[in-house]
């Protein structure tokens, strides 16, 4: 089975739905992954919202939004090897953080070519209050509506939302045997690590995780939920 993630940002995929890709890699499945944006702000976003840790911080505080991209992004991909993902299944749009919404129709583009022979694609929640997290949602949706990929099944994690879907469209996969290696993979997203929210779910959500719960939905179910 080919299996195509969307995370939104860099480390989205580990509390988004981490521990199921890790199954699925187990399982034999073909996993890609595709990283949306590039968290250029996370800096400037973690001072504004003071969520910022400035011991953490204190070697990115100086650096441009330029160069907090690069190692945003060069996380991701040392992220997504020790994950086990082959480096051509591997995805980078770069669009800037907090600015995907800029770049739908390019998006759609890209992710088009990925998916067009996907038999699962697993993405963010619709109706979500995080501009990234919906128009990554969007530009994945609508790719497969363009391409009428109607074979294909949908996974949807909220994140920063509560996941809306009737109990027949719900499925929850265990995952308690990989939040120890949930827990390492995340030490890779160092930048990420400076805000205050992020270090919290890293150091008591993902030891504690036994199962992820996603919204599970056919192609004819597009806009017919809440979260779909």
């Amino acid at each position: 089975m080919k299996i195509v993630v969307f995370a939104p940002h860099p480390d989205d995929e580990i509390f988004g739905c981490g521990g199921s890709i890790l199954k699925w890699m187990d399982e034999g499945h073909e996993i890609h992954i595709v990283y949306v944006t590039d968290n250029r702000v996370l800096i400037k976003w973690g001072l504004k919202e003071d969520q910022l840790l400035q011991e953490e911080a204190k070697e990115f505080m100086n650096l441009s939004e330029e160069e907090i991209a690069k190692i945003a992004l060069k996380e991701a991909e040392q992220v997504s090897r020790d994950f086990g993902f082959s480096k051509k299944n591997v995805y980078l749009f770069k669009f800037h953080d907090q600015g995907a919404m800029n770049h739908i129709e390019y998006g759609v583009t890209l992710a088009k070519e990925i998916i067009k022979d996907a038999d699962r694609i697993v993405l963010s929640s619709d109706n979500n209050n995080h501009v990234d997290h919906q128009a990554t949602h969007t530009i994945a949706k609508r790719a497969a509506k363009e391409i009428n990929l109607k074979n294909a099944e949908f996974y949807v994690y909220a994140l920063y939302n509560v996941l809306k879907a009737p109990k027949e469209n719900q499925i929850k996969i265990k995952v308690e045997q990989y939040r120890n290696k949930l827990y390492e993979l995340m030490k890779g997203y160092r930048t990420q690590l400076c805000l205050k929210d992020t270090r919290m779910g890293w150091e008591y959500a993902l030891k504690r995780r036994r199962s992820e719960r996603f919204g599970v939905f056919k192609f004819v179910d597009m806009n017919k939920f809440e979260n779909f």
